[in-house]
């Protein structure tokens, strides 16, 4: 693994890929970044005009966004983001392999298909890919934030319907470019989530790409 300056991790909302990720980095040396903060900026920066599909919860706010929805609409917006920040997101990889300044990155967004096509033996990748029961249950448990909606199972529905159509849109993409899929209970401590990944990491060179 001496060759590896960036590591994406990838996965559904609240599969533990923010968790692993700073974990992996404090133990490889490398910096850490959520791509969740390049959107932030990039809202920021943009604007509704500019480019719409960063500012879809601009017009009503968070909580009604999560709890009208339909889910079909969180998905097409979703798939919205994903094709606005990628370049971003890749301009930030191609940046630190410039510098050598190895990065994790993680990103829910992030996509196999699209991560597979890099073909640099630089970048390896991990993705996620949990028991829907289990992160449905982690959802539910989060109850000071449920208790911001005033439907908070109509939000739940919704919401989970497009974390649902990730996780399994992840592990399909995964195993169509052979890229390495981390099976997760949930129920999984840091120190497994991260043996695991190391575990995966070492065999990346038999993967294509």
């Amino acid at each position: 693994m001496d060759d590896l300056q960036i590591l994406l991790i990838g996965g559904p909302p609240g599969a533990g890929k923010s968790t692993l990720g700073r974990a992996l980095a404090a133990e490889l040396g490398f910096g850490s970044l959520t791509a969740d903060d390049l959107a932030i900026a990039g809202r920021m920066l943009t604007t509704p005009e500019t480019h719409p599909a960063l500012h879809v919860m601009r017009p009503v706010g968070y909580r009604q966004y999560f709890t009208d929805g339909p889910a079909e609409k969180l998905i097409a917006d979703a798939i919205a983001v994903e094709e606005t920040m990628w370049p971003v997101v890749e301009r930030v990889i191609s940046s630190h392999i410039e510098s050598r300044a190895p990065i994790v990155i993680d990103w829910w967004l992030l996509s196999p298909k699209t991560v597979g096509q890099l073909e640099d033996k630089r970048i390896a990748s991990i993705w996620l890919h949990i028991d829907a029961d289990a992160l449905e249950q982690r959802e539910r448990s989060n109850t000071e934030y449920l208790a911001r909606f005033a439907d908070p199972e109509r939000m739940l529905t919704n919401f989970m319907a497009r974390s649902l159509w990730r996780n399994d849109l992840v592990a399909a993409q995964a195993a169509a470019a052979r890229l390495p899929t981390l099976e997760l209970t949930g129920r999984e401590t840091v120190d497994e989530m991260v043996n695991a990944a190391r575990a995966l990491m070492a065999t990346r060179h038999d993967a294509p790409g």
